[in-house]
């Protein structure tokens, strides 16, 4: 594969070259090269056009090809032109990539790739919320009519459309956990906006796990259902320990940790199944939660995070209802009576499980009941 970014316009709404603009560790163009480049794509060309100096100066340093768009002036559709004619026609395709629309996640371009390996198309487009967005990954068949064509009214998507309508089914719809497919940085606010997602990129949104868990990783309704109530107490208890320390824990972060934490239910080792899952799509920090989930190291005296909310939280929950721990290991104590190995392993969580409720107790000077009714409260009709 290949990558083409488009880096040549005037940024007029920004103010500012967007491509310049600091992201995370880098600029927003590096921003982009680097996360083709960490896919293994090689191929990653820049078009340039406004301040190209600049531009070409950091694709360079990046080692991507920088081009330059003599008429970056008469609309992106000469961009593309300018990038298409650079690339290596030896390869398979290329991701078509403005360069505002950095947030992209890394799972994106993983599911787009294996659908096009699997079975190749001229066009795939990821789809968030019934919605396409980018990056598409264009198959090399398209270059010579898009080099070829004229200049055209609605540029790209102009082109794209008709030939969609004469090859309906050489274009395919990939549904991914991402909302940043549609999400540009084009004015000031929205730039602020994007500085605020790139903080929280490891882990989804709600939005984004219900694609996760009804369309990639469906989940049956029971599933779903103690998803919940897990999300619901990791919520209260995290709400419990922010009242001493508010900005220490990630609320959303338990939240949707909860929802997701039986994700590979059925698979052996689903924990660390389900943490694999996630950090294919570029969940890291939920990958790191959902695989510790059922077993956890942790030694009293060091700080309560949302990795051992999570934990105690899914130990209080069987099914939709909340269960204390005592009853909790009881019963799976009784499952595996036959089972000397499985016993001790059980032992262990239940000791460990009272060692971190104890924690949370100490630290919020309430009893974990107490704490739990909000839960109870929180997930009634």
């Amino acid at each position: 594969m290949s990558a083409i970014i488009l880096a040549a316009g005037f940024s007029s709404r920004m103010g500012q070259l967007k491509a310049l603009l600091p992201l995370g560790t880098d600029t927003m163009l590096g921003h982009c090269i680097k996360f083709f480049q960490n896919h293994g794509i090689r191929e990653v060309v820049v078009v340039t056009g406004h301040q190209a100096r600049e531009t070409e100066k950091i694709a360079r340093f990046f080692d991507a090809c920088p081009v330059y768009n003599p008429d970056f002036s008469s609309g992106m559709f000469t961009s593309i032109q300018a990038g298409v004619r650079q690339l290596d026609t030896g390869n398979s395709g290329f991701f078509l990539l403005p360069v505002d629309i950095s947030l992209v996640r890394s799972g994106t371009v993983r599911l787009l790739t294996d659908s096009f390996t699997e079975s190749p198309s001229l066009v795939t487009y990821p789809l968030f919320a019934g919605k396409r967005g980018h990056p598409p990954l264009i198959s090399m068949e398209l270059v010579s009519a898009i080099i070829d064509s004229p200049p055209l009214e609605g540029g790209l998507r102009s082109l794209l459309a008709t030939i969609e309508k004469q090859n309906p089914s050489q274009f395919r719809d990939v549904a991914v956990a991402d909302a940043n497919i549609l999400f540009d940085m084009d004015a000031p606010e929205d730039y602020a906006a994007g500085c605020k997602r790139l903080e929280h990129s490891r882990y989804p949104t709600m939005a984004e796990c219900e694609v996760i868990l009804f369309q990639l990783y469906p989940m049956p309704e029971k599933g779903l259902a103690h998803g919940r109530m897990v999300a619901a107490i990791a919520v209260a208890l995290c709400e419990a320990i922010r009242q001493n320390r508010p900005a220490s824990l990630d609320l959303d972060l338990c939240r949707v940790c909860g929802w997701l934490h039986d994700i590979a239910k059925g698979h052996p080792s689903h924990e660390l199944e389900g943490g694999r899952w996630l950090r294919e799509l570029g969940f890291g920090r939920a990958a790191e939660i959902i695989a510790a989930h059922q077993d956890l190291v942790w030694e009293p005296g060091t700080a309560i995070t949302e990795k051992e909310i999570v934990h105690l939280a899914d130990k209080f929950a069987r099914g939709n209802r909340i269960i204390s721990l005592t009853e909790r290991f009881k019963e799976k104590m009784a499952l595996y009576r036959d089972n000397p190995e499985a016993i001790r392993a059980i032992q262990g969580r239940y000791k460990q499980a009272r060692r971190i409720c104890a924690a949370v107790e100490a630290e919020t000077g309430k009893q974990i009941e107490d704490i739990l009714s909000y839960s109870l409260a929180q997930c009634s009709p």
